[in-house]
């Protein structure tokens, strides 16, 4: 953008035209290190000459913003104290109207190359202060409130008009964020409060606060005025109402004018802005350099994630081993209360029928077992699943965020060194998005489910089986084991002497070996529980280790080598980063030596 001309500017002189000088050499150093950073710096690089230039001319520029239709031009004029611009309800300010300070006025505007249309007037407010009105914002012509923003950089103070009728509007919320952004003094300007009664003002002023601060983390100075009164009052006697508000805009104005010239505050304004844009493109960097840093640093991210995502996974295969111990611990009991209930000594000789038993040991020993151990691992598979699918997601983030850098630092990097690059790391993404892909279709979730339920189905099986057959061959026996020949032989003996004590001695030896069998059958019944347990638990361990292994190589194998070769980045950044710093320390000098001048 071209200069404005420099008829009436800011007299710089002795201490302050050298260090003028200092700082337009620094943001033109500033311009040149964002333009080693790569063509999105562009917008600010071009900002920063902007600002250069007008140090160069030297006017302090007091920046109108608003939304069309909220009085900018109005508001410039009763400033003024009469109708310089031209003012209406459709957007009449195309191009930037700059009435720079001049003795005697200038009614008719030259307009500049860069299409600003300049005016001069006395009562700009102090000599080498201009007053910049700017196109409407959030008006139907996207030209006028790209003019307003581009503008808006070059400010050293900002005034911001807003409709009492339609306060803080989207629009509105961002342009001062932006001011706010580049380091501006803002003042907002609430015009049209004519239209108010006292009440509602008061409600508009604390909405317009709250709004600021809650937004913005804003507390600028609010004035409440009527751009339309003060005009009319100062075209008509010559002075402005006091009742418009616009006296009391003039008097903060003459007020910031005397605390300091407004050639210093005009240096300390733009390095402010300077600052804000280096420390913008320092965290910048910042998250770059993070992005790229060496091996060993990226190894030890990985290594964190994995154990954050091993943590996690522990916890849950503890809870998920815990329910499903509680599910056997349950059939284990209700095994033994089957057993002792059907295998009792009094009930020898009376053969229950096989499947009534069959149903009984379904109902009250299996029950719903296999659902509760179905829902125990399969929340924990689920689990399993969705962090692994998480990780991986973030990885072809991270990984897709490294080759969108790579791509925009094409112009800085070995032809060579790229090729390797950009292979490895298109090589990592598909990598990455084919292990995300193989749970996609419930694979892992089916085998290992599958595994558990022919588990459960051979274990109930058996079970049926060998339970139930005992019992009934055991009940159905009156003398059981090789003393049923014996014992059957000695009680047909018709002597009872004989046979009595026979019967007794059988009977005895019956019953301990019915005990016997029995016992061992509950020792085989809670060795197979045992034994199915652990077959569950080694199943969610490995399918946990399966997971572990899986990102570790990864990590170690594909990661870490492609953070080795993106060092050329690491080492570029670096030297970004102390150029900044470097900058943030002469403009730390040059404020303090600013802020000395008396």
């Amino acid at each position: 953008m071209d200069s404005v001309q420099s008829r009436n500017a800011l007299t710089l002189e002795g201490p302050l035209a050298a260090l003028r000088d200092s700082e337009i050499r620094l943001l033109t150093d500033i311009a040149e290190t964002l333009a080693e950073m790569g063509d999105d710096t562009e917008s600010d690089r071009r900002r920063l000459q902007d600002v250069a230039e007008d140090l160069r001319n030297a006017f302090f520029m007091v920046v109108i913003i608003g939304e069309f239709n909220a009085g900018k031009s109005t508001f410039v004029n009763a400033l003024l104290g009469e109708p310089m611009l031209p003012m209406g309800i459709t957007p009449t300010t195309e191009a930037i109207e700059l009435i720079r300070y001049g003795e005697t006025p200038d009614r008719k505007p030259v307009m500049t190359p860069a299409g600003v249309r300049e005016w001069a007037h006395p009562n700009t407010g102090a000599q080498g202060v201009a007053i910049v009105d700017t196109p409407g914002t959030g008006s139907v012509f996207q030209k006028h409130e790209r003019i307003a923003k581009e503008f808006l950089h070059r400010s050293d103070l900002v005034i911001f008009i807003i409709s009492a009728k339609r306060a803080f509007a989207e629009t509105e919320r961002l342009y001062l964020e932006l001011a706010k952004n580049y380091g501006k003094k803002i003042i907002l300007v609430v015009n049209q409060a004519d239209l108010l009664e006292p009440g509602e003002q008061v409600e508009v002023r604390r909405f317009i606060e709250r709004q600021a601060e809650e937004m913005l983390d804003l507390r600028p100075l609010i004035f409440m005025v009527s751009a339309r009164q003060g005009l009319a009052a100062s075209t008509q006697d010559g002075t402005t109402s006091a009742e418009s508000g616009i006296d009391a805009v003039r008097a903060h104005l003459r007020g910031v004018f005397s605390e300091a010239p407004p050639a210093k505050q005009k240096l300390l304004s733009q390095l402010e802005m300077a600052e804000h844009i280096v420390r913008h493109y320092q965290s910048h960097i910042q998250g770059r350099a993070d992005l790229v840093s060496a091996d060993t640093g990226k190894v030890r991210d990985v290594q964190q994630e994995l154990s954050q995502q091993a943590l996690g996974l522990d916890n849950q295969l503890a809870e998920a081993r815990a329910e499903v111990d509680r599910v056997f611990e349950g059939i284990r009991q209700r095994g033994i209360d089957f057993v002792d209930a059907n295998l009792s000594v009094k009930k020898i000789g009376r053969v229950p029928r096989r499947e009534a038993l069959q149903v009984e040991f379904q109902e009250k020993v299996i029950g719903r077992s296999v659902r509760d151990i179905d829902e125990a691992t399969g929340a924990y598979i689920n689990a399993v699943v969705d962090q692994s699918r998480r990780y991986w997601r973030s990885i072809i983030d991270r990984l897709n965020q490294l080759a969108e850098l790579v791509e925009q630092e094409l112009s800085g990097l070995d032809a060579g060194v790229y090729a390797e690059q950009r292979e490895s790391l298109q090589e990592a993404i598909r990598i990455a998005e084919s292990e995300l892909k193989s749970y996609s279709t419930g694979k892992v979730v089916g085998d290992i489910q599958s595994m558990f339920e022919t588990n459960m189905n051979n274990f109930t099986t058996w079970s049926a089986t060998a339970v139930i057959g005992l019992v009934v061959a055991l009940l159905g026996i009156g003398a059981p084991g090789p003393l049923v020949g014996a014992g059957a032989a000695a009680l047909a003996l018709p002597a009872v002497v004989i046979g009595a004590p026979a019967a007794l001695i059988g009977g005895w030896y019956a019953v301990r070996y019915y005990r016997r069998i029995t016992s061992e059958l509950k020792r085989d019944f809670n060795a197979r529980i045992d034994q199915l347990e652990s077959t569950y638990h080694q199943a969610l361990d490995d399918l946990t280790q399966k997971e572990r292994n899986r990102l570790t190589q990864y990590g170690k194998q594909v990661l870490t080598p492609i953070f080795s070769r993106l060092e050329v980045l690491s080492l570029r950044y670096t030297a970004q980063q102390n150029d900044l710093r470097d900058h943030l320390d002469q403009i730390k000098s040059l404020r303090d030596g600013i802020s000395a001048v008396k």
